[in-house]
């Protein structure tokens, strides 16, 4: 069993260049290096305390998971004033506290070093430099505090540039001093993260990281296993995407997060080969209209660049399923920051399905013949991002507001209120190949530019990749749909292979075969209302959208009758109800997760991605599926469990 606790190394990253500000050459003219934010400042009371002005006091915070030694670091105004040498170690996700003058500063709070030499009221740039002279980070305004109060300027996100006025704000927190969370989480992380847990978190090559949006139960977790819960995902995106420096194939179902947007042009800008496969909707359909609007305008921006110019090298490259037409609305358009006239597109009218369309076609869709495309009624599923063919990053997670936030309102606060997800990120070039085959498939070559007269989706793809792959010594089997059977690898799995155990959170599941399989396990019978107790363990969760519809494996397994049947579905009661559940989240259970024999010896799996165990999720739509055969990742996977089941009404003995 390979431990995935293993330390962080300083990993070198492209730096963070914020368009318009700083191109990549006078970046490097200041002195920032291509550096890992491994330590950042992160809250700084430039105008003193409630006590004495004097009392100034800046904290520094390492967001890795190893102790970080600051030995021969400097913290310095770009003035000269303050300098201050840096000394000690700063623990993994902890503080490093500078009081100025005093550890009378903060009385009640050890200081980590005390320094003198003052900072300047109306502003101040500020370099934190390694032992080697490379500035980590760097500060260059006071973009937020408040002197009249003493609140303190606290960064939102240690993974984000510290460059970035957004990035800051006045702390509300009150303290001693006025205003402010010395070694505490900063006021908006702390509403953002609700206590965000990142303690199993690896770079190394093998590395498979699991993150949850919502909590875990860790008194569930093996020894040094505990699970990343309450994790902001969209951060560990940007992370991963931060670090490109050759090329980002992201697949999206729907994106409408405004810093992904703004990071994939910077990329982009910064020479980064960026390809993005998206889900084309039917823009007449009322659950779609506004959302797949929104969308569309933020697919615009990446198509135009950093520089809003059609065709130039800083674009971002874009195939559907179905093509798009740009969203016409001045008003919208000014609000997006779109130029008004949009007649550098072609308008066009083509056949979309068995329908004709007219508008300023803005990206290509899968070309059925000339002129002639399929209809968007086929969903690209999918929700996985490639950086530089060695990561994947894959899970249940839509790049949305409402899947991460649950409202722009929260998104705006930082407050994690959306719909339950995982994500998986694997740190394997030969598992990144094989999603690169995958994506490649539909973007019909191996080049920035998509070529949409070969590209295929759905049910024209094909069988083309390898299904297994060692990643960190372990086994893990990857499949997709159309074409790979996604969900019948999955049943044989529950019937040759579980041997004790399978809990499951589902957002939608109407797969015979699969319900039938568990249904044998459980009670040792296929047969409708009939079959005795094994032994065998079944727990499980269904989003409440889904709970009563006639379809679904939740009527079967509580022994219900359904309203009505089908050939595909002719539901077989399970003659000993399940303990299985409607989950109690404040929005949807979107995970498609199963988990077969975890905390035993027989071989530990566990099944995740974006496929549904449905027709559509197996043989129509664009899907992925992860089968991990990992303890210490089932394990993981049980700690998030165990809590919804818990606040489902389910009991964990």
């Amino acid at each position: 069993m390979r431990n995935k606790k293993v330390s962080l190394s300083v990993v070198s990253i492209l730096f963070l260049l914020l368009g318009g500000l700083v191109q990549p050459q006078e970046t490097m003219e200041k002195g920032v290096a291509a550096a890992s934010k491994s330590v950042v400042i992160n809250e700084v009371a430039w105008m003193g305390t409630t006590a004495s002005y004097n009392d100034e006091w800046i904290e520094l915070y390492n967001g890795t998971s190893s102790s970080m030694s600051l030995d021969g670091w400097v913290l310095e105004a770009q003035d000269g004033t303050p300098s201050i040498p840096l000394s000690g170690t700063v623990k993994a996700n902890g503080f490093y506290l500078l009081e100025r003058t005093s550890d009378d500063t903060i009385p009640s709070i050890p200081a980590n070093l005390i320094y003198t030499g003052g900072l300047g009221n109306s502003s101040e740039v500020l370099y934190l430099k390694d032992a080697s002279g490379t500035v980590i980070d760097e500060v260059n305004n006071w973009y937020a505090g408040d002197n009249n109060t003493k609140a303190t300027m606290e960064r939102n996100d240690s993974t984000v540039d510290g460059t970035l006025s957004s990035n800051w704000s006045t702390s509300t927190t009150t303290y001693e001093g006025g205003l402010g969370t010395p070694k505490g989480v900063n006021s908006k992380t702390s509403s953002t993260n609700s206590g965000e847990s990142l303690t199993n978190v690896s770079e190394e090559l093998g590395a498979m990281n699991v993150y949850f949006n919502k909590s875990a139960s860790t008194q569930y977790a093996s020894s040094g296993n505990d699970a990343n819960y309450n994790v902001n995902l969209e951060n560990r995106l940007l992370k991963r995407l931060n670090e490109a420096t050759t090329s980002i194939d992201l697949a999206t179902y729907e994106i409408n997060l405004p810093r992904v947007i703004d990071t994939l042009i910077q990329k982009a800008a910064q020479g980064v080969d960026v390809r993005v496969l998206a889900d084309a909707k039917d823009a007449t359909d009322p659950h779609y209209t506004e959302r797949y609007e929104t969308m569309r305008l933020y697919l615009e921006k990446l198509v135009r660049g950093q520089d809003q110019v059609v065709g130039t090298a800083d674009d971002v490259h874009i195939l559907s399923d179905s093509p798009m037409f740009v969203v016409e609305d001045a008003a919208k358009r000014a609000e997006y920051s779109l130029p008004a006239s949009f007649n550098d597109f072609q308008q066009r009218t083509v056949t979309v399905g068995s329908s004709d369309m007219t508008g300023y076609l803005f990206v290509e869709g899968e070309l059925k013949e000339a002129n002639s495309y399929y209809s968007p009624g086929n969903q690209m599923h999918n929700k996985f991002a490639l950086v530089d063919n060695k990561w994947v990053f894959t899970g249940s997670w839509n790049f949305t507001v409402t899947g991460l936030y649950g409202s722009e309102e929260n998104m705006n606060q930082g407050i994690l209120d959306g719909n339950q997800q995982h994500v998986v990120e694997v740190h394997s070039p030969e598992l990144a190949s094989i999603y690169k085959t995958e994506f490649e498939e539909m973007w019909g070559s191996s080049t920035t530019t998509p070529d949409n007269t070969v590209a295929n989706f759905s049910t024209r793809k094909i069988d083309n990749t390898p299904h297994s792959v060692t990643v960190g010594g372990e086994t893990v089997e990857v499949y997709f749909s159309s074409g790979d059977d996604a969900v019948g690898h999955m049943t044989e799995l529950v019937k040759t292979e579980a041997d004790e155990s399978a809990y499951f959170t589902i957002f939608a599941w109407s797969d015979q075969a699969l319900v039938d399989e568990l249904k044998n396990k459980w009670e040792g019978s296929y047969l409708d209302n009939q079959g005795t107790l094994t032994g065998f363990d079944v727990k499980g969760l269904f989003d409440a959208s889904f709970w009563n519809q006639w379809w679904s494996a939740s009527i079967e397994m509580t022994g219900r009758t359904a309203s009505q049947t089908s050939t595909n579905n002719p539901n077989t009661r399970w003659a000993n109800p399940a303990p299985v559940y409607t989950a109690n989240e404040s929005r949807k259970l979107h995970a498609k997760t199963m988990i077969i024999d975890a905390d035993t010896n027989s071989d530990p799996t566990v099944i995740v991605g974006s496929t549904n165990w449905s027709e559509n999720g197996n043989n129509v739509n664009d899907e992925n599926m992860l089968i991990i055969h990992d303890t210490e990742i089932a394990n993981q996977f049980v700690q998030e469990f165990n809590a919804r089941y818990v606040n489902a009404g389910g009991v964990v003995q």
